[in-house]
C-alpha cells in the first residue's frame, strides 16, 4: 500500500492535488482472498508454481470462483519400470465443501490416461479422488486438471475458503505376478501331493484401480476342487475401498462359482467344493466387486495381501462311482427281501461338494403286520479333508416314496394316494415342499422332513419314525441326504442309519387295515378311593398302548427355540401314531348324578433313563341331553371356549375351569409328576376337580385319543392309562393352607361343569 499525506491538522480535505494520489493507492491494493494460479494447459507446462514434484504434496491451493479450473504437470522419474505404480490423491479435508471435485490424468499430448473421477459427495463429507495405475514410461510428462463437477450445471460449486490438496506418487507393486490378469496371463499354481491330495496356494494384491488377478492349476476329470481366497481384516486402518470377489472357472472361462465378501471392514474367506466334471486348466479369478452401480473401475488398495488356497481331491465318497448317486434314478439301493423286521441296513456317505445330493433306496417286502420305518443320520468325525465351506452346514433329510399309477393331482389331492400331515396348507413353505415333490417327473410322496436348523447348536432332529401299513408287494422308499442351498459342503462322513421294526401294538388295534376301532371299556368305580387322586392299579382301571411314530404334538416345546427333536420345518405326512379308546360310563347313577374323575397316565423311561415323551389326552364327550340326528347324543369335543379338550402335563400354575374366568381366584399346578420305577407318572391333581358333568354320564361315553406330545426321543415306549370314577364333590388344599370343595350340585353353581371353563388345551402339532 502507498503511503498517504494528509494536510495539516486544522484541514479538513485534502487538497485537489492529492486526488489522483489517493486513487492510485486504491488500485493498488491486491484483490482479496487466494491468488488464482495454474488456469491453463500452458501454464501447467511453463510455470514452476503449476509443476509438480512426485512425493511432495501439493498444498493450498483453491477453486474459489465459479468454473475456476487448475492445471498442473509432473515428471516421471527416469527408474520408473515394469513394476512402477502411479498414485494420484486429490482431497478436502474438511467436513463440507460445495465443491464436486473432479481429477483428469492426461498425457502431455491431450489423451485420457485413464477415465476422469469425481468425488460427486453432494450433502456428505467429501472423500478423496484417487488414481492408483501401472506406469513404466521413464521421463513422460503428465498432466492433471482440477475442478468442480456440480450437480446442478446452472450452480457451479467454488470454495474460496478451503484449500484443496494434490500429491503424484510412483511406487512399487508388491504384486510379484503382475502381469496376470488375463487367461494367457495367469500365475500358475504349483501343485504339491499332501496326504494323497494336490495341494497348492499363492497369494496377491488388488494393486491397482480395476486390477485383475488370475490363477491357473490343472484339475483331470472326477476330481473335487476346492478353492479358497482369504484375507486379513485391516482394522483398525481404513477398509478398502472395495469388497474383494472370486470366481472358480472352468476350463472354458465359464465360471462354476462366484462370490464376494459382505463388508470392506470383514476378513474374507471364500472357498468353494465343486466335482469337476470337464478335465482341463481351472482358473480363479480375484477381483474387486462393484455391484455394477459405477462405471469408473474399483479402486486399488497396496495394502491387502490376499491368498489363494486349491486343493484338488479324490471323489472319497463310495456311492459316488462309478456313477453317482446324485438323482433318484441313481440311488443306492439296499433290499431286505427274505428279512423280517428286526431288520437294519446303514449307509455311508459324505457331502463332498457344493451341491452334492445323496440318494438312497430300502426296499421292503411285502408284510401282513404292521411295520415302522425308523432312520436317523448321524455325523461322523472322518473326512473333512478341507474346512467346512463358509457358513454353518445345514443338513436336510427326505423321505419319499414313488406314487406310480397315480397324477400329480392326485398326489396333491388324495389322502389315500399320498397322506398329508396335520398342518398341512397352513404354512406355505410346508405346502410349497409336499406339493413341488408331487409335481416330480415320476409323482413322489414326501414321507417324512427333516431341517437341520443352524440357529440351534445342540438341536439333533435328522432322526424319525414312520408307518409302513401292511403290503402285498415290494415296496420302496427313497433318502435323500444334502445341504441346503447351493454353496454349503464340508466333507465329513456321516452314516444314515434304517431300521424296520414291527409294531405289534398297531397291529393288534387295526389287524390289517388301516383304521383303528376302538375297544370298549366299562369305566370302573373307586368307591373307597384311598389312593385319591391316583386310581387304583390293576386291569379293571387300565389300558396300555406304545406310541411309535410320528412328530407326536407340543406342549411345552416351541420349535423356534430348539427344544426336543423337532425342527421349526420338520415334517411327517402321517403327524403321529394315535391310540384310541372308548369308556363306557355309568348312565343310571343316582341324582345327583355327578362323580368325580381319577385320572393317571405313565410312560416307561428309555434303557438309559430318558424321558421319550410326554402323553396328551384328547377327550369326546356325549351329551345325552341333547340327542344328535341318527344318534342318541351329541359329541362334545370343545369347551364353551371353543376350545379342544386336551390334557396334557404342565407344572405351570393354572386356573381351574371352576375358578373365576377373571379376578382373584385360586391358581395352582394341575398336574404333578413323578419319576421312578423306571416310569414318569403324570396324576391330575384335587384342585382341578376332575369330573363328570351329569349330561355325559347320561350319554354313556368317553373316548379317549392318546398321542405323545414333546419327543425328546424316538425310542420306543410304553404307557398305561389309569381312570376311575369316585365320589363328587372333592376337597382340595388351597394355598393359604386350608381346604375348598368342588362346586356342589346345589345352590347357584350346578355341580360339576367340566367343560364350562375347560382346562387349557396342548398346543395342536
Amino acid at each position: 500500500m502507498l503511503a498517504l499525506h494528509t494536510s495539516p491538522p486544522f484541514s479538513m480535505h485534502p487538497p485537489a492535488r492529492l486526488l489522483p494520489l489517493v486513487l492510485l493507492a486504491l488500485t493498488a491494493c491486491p484483490p482479496q482472498g487466494p491468488a488464482d494460479l495454474c488456469n491453463s494447459r500452458e501454464e501447467a507446462l511453463r510455470s514452476r508454481e503449476c509443476q509438480l514434484t512426485p512425493g511432495v504434496p501439493l498444498k493450498d491451493r483453491y477453486l474459489s470462483f465459479a468454473r475456476d479450473t487448475d492445471w498442473y504437470s509432473v515428471r516421471m522419474p527416469s527408474d520408473v519400470g515394469p513394476r512402477s505404480l502411479l498414485r494420484v490423491t486429490a482431497s478436502y479435508t474438511v467436513s463440507s465443501t460445495p465443491v464436486n471435485l473432479s481429477v483428469t490424468l492426461l498425457r502431455e499430448d491431450g489423451g485420457e490416461l485413464a477415465p476422469r473421477r469425481v468425488d460427486a459427495h453432494g450433502e456428505r463429507s467429501p472423500r478423496p479422488v484417487e488414481f492408483l495405475l501401472p506406469f513404466s514410461e521413464p521421463g513422460a510428462r503428465l498432466l492433471l486438471q482440477l475442478d468442480d463437477e456440480p450437480a446442478n450445471p446452472s450452480q457451479p460449486g467454488y470454495d474460496a475458503r478451503n484449500p484443496y490438496s494434490l500429491t503424484v506418487e510412483v511406487l512399487e507393486n508388491p504384486d510379484a505376478n503382475e502381469p496376470n490378469d488375463s487367461a494367457d496371463t495367469a500365475t500358475p499354481v504349483s501343485l504339491t501331493n499332501q496326504d494323497g491330495s494336490q495341494v497348492g496356494s499363492a497369494s496377491g494384491f488388488l494393486a491397482t484401480d480395476g486390477d485383475v488377478d488370475r490363477f491357473s492349476f490343472d484339475v483331470p476329470a472326477g476330481k473335487i476342487v476346492y478353492a479358497r481366497v482369504t484375507a486379513p481384516s485391516l482394522a483398525p486402518l481404513p477398509p478398502p475401498a472395495y469388497l474383494l470377489s472370486y470366481e472358480l472357472l472352468r476350463p472354458d472361462g465359464i465360471p462354476e462359482d462366484v462370490a464376494h465378501v459382505d463388508s470392506p471392514t470383514l476378513a474374507v474367506d471364500l472357498a468353494t467344493a465343486r466335482r469337476a466334471k470337464v478335465a482341463g486348466r481351472w482358473q480363479v479369478r480375484v477381483r474387486a466387486w462393484n455391484s455394477g452401480t459405477s462405471s469408473e473401475p474399483p479402486p486399488g488398495d497396496l495394502r491387502l495381501r490376499y491368498t489363494v488356497d486349491v486343493k484338488v481331491l479324490d471323489e472319497a465318497d463310495p456311492h459316488e462311482s462309478p456313477t453317482d448317486n446324485d438323482e433318484l434314478a441313481r440311488a443306492r439301493a439296499v433290499n431286505l427281501e427274505g428279512r423280517h423286521p428286526p431288520a437294519s441296513e446303514s449307509f455311508t456317505g459324505r457331502l463332498g461338494s457344493v451341491q452334492d445330493k445323496d440318494w438312497y433306496r430300502v426296499q421292503l417286502p411285502s408284510s401282513t403286520e404292521h411295520t415302522v420305518l425308523h432312520y436317523r443320520l448321524v455325523p461322523l468325525s472322518s473326512g473333512g479333508r478341507f474346512p467346512p465351506l463358509p457358513g454353518r452346514p445345514h443338513r436336510l433329510v427326505r423321505v419319499l416314496s414313488e406314487v406310480a399309477g397315480s397324477s400329480a393331482n392326485d398326489c396333491v389331492t388324495k389322502a389315500d394316494v399320498c397322506p398329508k400331515g396335520n398342518g398341512y396348507g397352513s404354512d406355505p413353505a410346508v405346502t410349497s415342499l409336499v406339493d413341488g415333490w408331487c409335481g416330480h417327473g415320476t409323482p413322489l410322496c414326501l414321507h417324512s422332513s427333516r431341517d437341520e436348523f443352524e440357529a440351534f447348536a445342540h438341536l439333533r432332529n435328522l432322526e424319525g419314525v414312520l408307518p409302513v401299513p401292511p403290503h402285498g408287494t415290494v415296496v420302496s422308499y427313497f433318502f435323500l441326504v444334502q445341504d441346503e442351498g447351493s454353496r454349503q459342503a464340508d466333507d465329513h462322513e456321516y452314516r444314515l442309519e434304517v431300521e424296520w421294526l414291527s409294531d405289534p401294538d398297531e397291529t393288534s388295534r387295526k389287524g390289517s387295515g388301516t383304521t383303528e376301532t376302538p375297544g370298549s371299556k366299562m369305566l370302573a368305580s373307586d368307591d373307597v378311593g384311598t389312593a385319591f387322586p391316583a386310581p387304583p392299579r390293576g386291569n379293571e382301571y387300565e389300558v396300555h398302548g406304545s406310541i411309535s411314530y410320528g412328530l407326536g404334538g407340543l406342549v411345552g416345546h416351541e420349535p423356534s427355540k430348539g427344544q426336543g427333536v423337532r425342527g421349526p420345518r420338520d415334517y411327517d405326512a402321517v403327524p403321529g401314531d394315535v391310540d384310541s379308546y372308548s369308556f363306557i360310563l355309568p348312565s343310571s347313577l343316582p341324582a345327583p348324578m355327578d362323580r368325580t374323575w381319577e385320572l393317571q397316565w405313565e410312560v416307561t423311561d428309555l434303557p438309559d433313563g430318558g424321558i421319550p415323551y410326554g402323553l396328551s389326552l384328547d377327550l369326546t364327550f356325549c351329551d345325552g341331553d341333547r340327542p344328535d340326528v341318527g344318534s342318541a347324543c351329541t359329541s362334545v369335543s370343545t369347551g364353551n371356549s371353543g376350545a379342544p379338550l386336551t390334557l396334557a402335563y404342565s407344572g405351570a400354575p393354572m386356573r381351574a375351569w371352576h375358578s373365576p374366568a377373571s379376578g382373584p381366584g385360586e391358581l395352582q399346578p394341575l398336574y404333578s409328576l413323578e419319576r421312578g420305577d423306571g416310569v414318569t407318572r403324570v396324576t391330575v391333581r384335587p384342585y382341578a376337580c376332575s369330573c363328570f358333568e351329569p349330561r355325559f354320564l347320561r350319554g354313556g361315553i368317553l373316548e379317549v385319543f392318546v398321542r405323545a406330545v414333546d419327543r425328546l426321543d424316538y425310542g420306543r415306549a410304553d404307557y398305561t392309562l389309569r381312570t376311575a370314577y369316585t365320589g363328587y364333590p372333592r376337597t382340595y388344599s388351597t394355598l393359604d393352607g386350608g381346604t375348598a370343595s368342588c362346586p356342589r350340585p346345589e345352590g347357584v353353581m350346578p355341580g360339576c361343569v367340566f367343560t364350562r371353563q375347560p382346562v387349557p388345551p396342548a398346543t395342536s402339532p
